[in-house]
């Protein structure tokens, strides 16, 4: 049996507080990974594996829930990084819901198709965990108007390609398509947002796309291009030296945003550390949770 069918959180059962403007929940919320694609067979043999603290090889995409104590009626994805070749499931996955679900947002770790499948897998994926969430909000005891996505350098491309082409589809007659996959907030940590060009990410790119992409492809997933008004407030944050994925990404990124959306933030930070997740002890990048727990409490998503 595989990895995946063998995961056990143990999530306590909890019953959920009505809110404003929120249906009342149901009094049984789902504690294991809950597969993205239910209507399709499982992919046997599954071959997601773990290697030195890396999950490898997803065949059966799915959204693993962190449920709050206290909910306020917020949710949030999160997309782990690891170029499109692994997930850091731990300390950007499971490490990142426990620190929502603590502030009453109920957390949703993704793990996605990676090079195994390439493009649009990722995509497909991500589209489809937030229609998940929002077609079980009233259930959920979520607020279908507060689902955000949050993700870390290839899982940060990963997010803003969700808040850049939630429209996206190559599937006929798709049983959520009718459920907007927009989100409601981003939350991009020193993310890959270039896929061609000095600030390209190769890994990423060679992970997603191939040895040798269309240039089309190039374009469409280079999301510095992708930004309309239609992007919702986002939240970026980076290291000035990172030298696994440029700084430029970010500002490139946030350069767009800005045109559209004046509720966003860009945070840099000295240091070269990528991948630091919510890791204490590195400087002044570690206070970052700090900075978005501030935002999100302006905007109205964590309570006052």
């Amino acid at each position: 049996m595989s990895l995946f069918l063998r995961t056990r959180l143990g999530v306590l059962i909890l019953l959920l507080l009505p809110l404003p403007g929120v249906a009342d929940p149901v009094s049984e919320l789902p504690t294991e990974p809950i597969y993205l694609w239910a209507e399709k067979p499982l992919v046997e043999p599954d071959r997601e594996h773990i290697k030195d603290q890396r999950l490898y090889a997803v065949d059966n995409p799915s959204i693993t829930p962190f449920w709050p104590e206290k909910p306020n009626g917020t949710a949030i994805v999160i997309f782990p990084g690891g170029g499109y070749v692994r997930l850091a499931i731990d300390h950007e996955g499971y490490e990142i819901a426990k620190w929502f679900a603590e502030r009453g947002v109920a957390a949703f770790v993704a793990r996605y198709r990676m090079q195994e499948y390439g493009f649009p897998a990722p995509l497909l994926d991500g589209l489809r965990a937030v229609r998940l969430v929002r077609k079980n909000a009233a259930d959920w005891g979520i607020d279908p108007a507060k689902i955000g996505v949050i993700g870390f350098s290839a899982g940060g491309h990963l997010a803003a390609s969700i808040a850049t082409r939630p429209a996206f589809t190559n599937m006929l007659n798709d049983p959520l398509g009718d459920i907007s996959a927009r989100p409601d907030f981003a939350v991009l940590g020193y993310p890959v947002i270039a896929l061609y060009g000095p600030d390209a990410h190769a890994g990423s790119r060679k992970a997603l796309l191939g040895e040798n992409p269309d240039p089309k492809l190039l374009h469409d997933n280079s999301l510095q291009f992708q930004v309309t008004d239609k992007v919702p407030p986002v939240f970026m944050l980076h290291g000035v030296g990172d030298q696994a994925v440029k700084v430029t990404n970010s500002l490139a990124f946030f350069t767009e945003v800005q045109k559209h959306n004046k509720q966003s933030e860009l945070h840099i930070y000295q240091t070269s550390i990528h991948g630091v997740g919510m890791i204490q002890g590195q400087g002044s990048i570690s206070s970052w949770p700090l900075a978005l727990e501030a935002w999100m409490r302006e905007r109205g998503w964590l309570a006052p």
